[in-house]
């Protein structure tokens, strides 16, 4: 089985100066015609799509043709108009040199750019796909053998 363990993002304090959760992320290399992002993306269960963009994943996403739009519900605002694009992923790890393919999966855009978010979000559409353990220090992911 493939498997990488990644270490929780500190998330800091609250304006009251207590802890808040870190937060549990993988490391994701998305590729296009036009490029590769690559870097840390949130694990979201309370997102039913793939991947929802930041900016730099726009970036490489640029002049290529969405495969459909969609609504989501976006608990923050109002439903959210989204582009769809598919695109290579991978699992990959910021010390290691290897990646471990998820093949084609769903990138999600707003149309709007106030509802780009600054992080990269992993949602159900991937995370039903991987074995996870969380312990609220790091996150072991694991790709089953098909």
């Amino acid at each position: 089985m493939k498997s990488f363990s990644y270490k929780y993002e500190i998330n800091g304090l609250d304006e009251d100066g207590e802890k808040i959760p870190d937060i549990p992320v993988v490391y994701l290399v998305l590729e296009t015609k036009r490029g590769r992002a690559k870097g840390p993306a949130i694990l979201d269960t309370g997102f039913d799509g793939g991947i929802y963009s930041n900016i730099q994943i726009v970036r490489i996403l640029e002049g290529l043709k969405p495969v459909k739009t969609k609504r989501i519900e976006n608990p923050l605002y109002e439903p959210v108009i989204c582009e769809i694009f598919k695109v290579k992923a991978s699992l990959t790890h910021p010390k290691l040199n290897r990646n471990i393919p998820l093949g084609e999966v769903n990138v999600y855009v707003p149309v709007e750019p106030e509802y780009l978010s600054d992080e990269v979000l992993v949602g159900r559409e991937i995370i039903n796909k991987l074995e996870l353990k969380l312990n609220g220090t790091w996150v072991k992911v694991e790709l089953p053998k098909v």
